[in-house]
């Protein structure tokens, strides 16, 4: 197998700006060139400007004609251009989607970025079995607008939660996108953001059905080269999104089953191997926010514990997590106060439940357990001690938060799908039910 090198990858037709040129300058650059990044050479290193900075200073009202000198722009983390792919991917969990590419005197040779890796996969080598549906759920942490909403309040949220796109739905389906890219470009011409974002959304928009294959849903990125796929139901409505980075942590697991089938090339990566393979796969499997199991790695473990329920006829339960109006903690506090309430809460999870338990993030402000040896009772018991805890935490920078429960037993011969249905509806019940309660199934 062919490991290539960050020089082959890498984008070497750059556009770059100093830093003391003007923003107004690096916005033109942008349009001129339908570059969503620029590169900004300063004395320290290299940085990013991209759409969201615009945004950003936008907002605040920013002047247009001061230099780059004066906002505070990220660095960009930088790696040698004879290093390796396996040294790129340790990126792929940063926020930056740029990593500058640097020749041995430090000079840029270009840039590398996530859609860069992702066409260094070969879809014919990836996963077959695992399917959108088993890594999209809902509309958690995306942006979802209707199609009369202000485009004003559109780019002012865009900006705030560092959104990629806004789907524009009717009915659950989605009619149309708004990027990040469509934003700038209606800046630049003064368009009127009073109008509803209908107006200026791109449609139709191109989904692909739930049951697809991470096999077919890398294809179809690199065939249309799209940092995104919108997934659907049997009804066109919405599933919800799976990112470029979300791909490639998936699929690196297998990835790393296949490094091992190639065994001329072992003696080449074995060293590397050694140091990063144990790092990579906890980072496959694990939510980077809160540090639990992720969704994927969840659904791995299920499996290992329902064979060992049968085997032995013990019972075992399930409940999922949901933390109540929790969109109001972002809409009020913002993201960063949101982020610290997820981590508190994990923290709370972990400590009330038993050492035999496992955990995941599920999506958004949704968790999930599976207690092993565990009767619905049992699980109901624990669910409401949890419950109480998470109402009697009290932190003075952080507001309080309360959850809803839904708890199952598992049924022997049952698909996962079905259990986590009947968890579902139990949660939705103590939703309905006034929240903060647990419910079950």
């Amino acid at each position: 197998m062919h490991f290539p090198s960050i020089k082959e990858l890498a984008t070497t037709s750059v556009r770059t700006i100093s830093i003391s040129a003007t923003l107004d300058t690096a916005v033109k650059h942008m349009i001129g060139s339908e570059h969503r990044n620029i590169v900004v050479i300063s004395d320290h290193g290299y940085k990013n400007l991209n759409v969201h900075d615009v945004l950003r200073v936008k907002h605040s009202n920013f002047d247009m004609n001061a230099t780059l000198e004066r906002l505070n722009l990220q660095l960009l983390p930088t790696i040698q251009s004879d290093s390796n792919i396996l040294d790129a991917l340790e990126f792929l969990q940063s926020d930056s989607e740029l990593i500058a590419v640097l020749n041995e005197d430090a000079t840029l040779y270009g840039i590398v970025t996530h859609s860069d890796i992702i066409s260094s996969i070969d879809p014919d080598t990836l996963m077959d079995n695992y399917r959108l549906r088993d890594f999209v759920k809902g509309n958690k942490n995306n942006r979802w607008v209707e199609s009369d909403e202000n485009s004003l309040s559109v780019m002012h949220d865009m900006g705030r939660y560092l959104h990629e796109s806004a789907m524009v739905l009717e009915d659950r389906k989605p009619v149309g996108i708004v990027t990040t890219e469509d934003i700038l470009r209606l800046i630049q011409q003064k368009s009127d953001l009073s109008l509803p974002i209908s107006a200026y959304m791109s449609q139709p928009v191109q989904t692909l059905h739930h049951e697809s294959t991470i096999k077919q849903a890398l294809q179809f990125m690199k065939d249309k080269h799209f940092k995104r796929i919108v997934t659907v139901d049997n009804h066109g409505k919405l599933i919800g999104v799976i990112t470029q980075r979300e791909l490639v942590a998936i699929t690196y697991s297998r990835w790393a089953v296949m490094m091992k089938e190639y065994q001329e090339e072992l003696s080449e990566i074995n060293k590397i191997l050694e140091k990063k393979s144990e790092k990579y796969e906890r980072i496959a499997g694990t939510d980077p926010l809160t540090g639990l199991y992720n969704r994927m790695k969840f659904m791995e473990l299920y499996i290992s514990e329902y064979t060992v329920m049968k085997q032995r006829h013990n019972t075992m339960s399930m409940m999922i997590v949901d933390l109540d109006h929790f969109k109001n903690v972002n809409d009020s506090y913002g993201h960063n106060i949101g982020d610290k309430v997820l981590k508190q809460t994990s923290n709370i999870l972990l400590q009330s439940l038993r050492n035999v338990d496992i955990l995941c993030r599920w999506g958004g402000e949704e968790f999930v357990a599976l207690l092993p040896t565990a009767t619905a009772d049992q699980a109901f018991n624990i669910a409401d001690q949890i419950r109480q805890a998470l109402e009697d935490t009290k932190h003075d920078n952080l507001p309080q938060v309360t959850a809803s429960f839904g708890v199952t037993e598992i049924i022997e011969d049952e698909d996962i799908e079905a259990t986590i249905a009947r968890a579902d509806k139990a949660l939705y019940e103590a939703k309905d039910a006034g929240r903060n309660c647990v419910l079950r199934a």
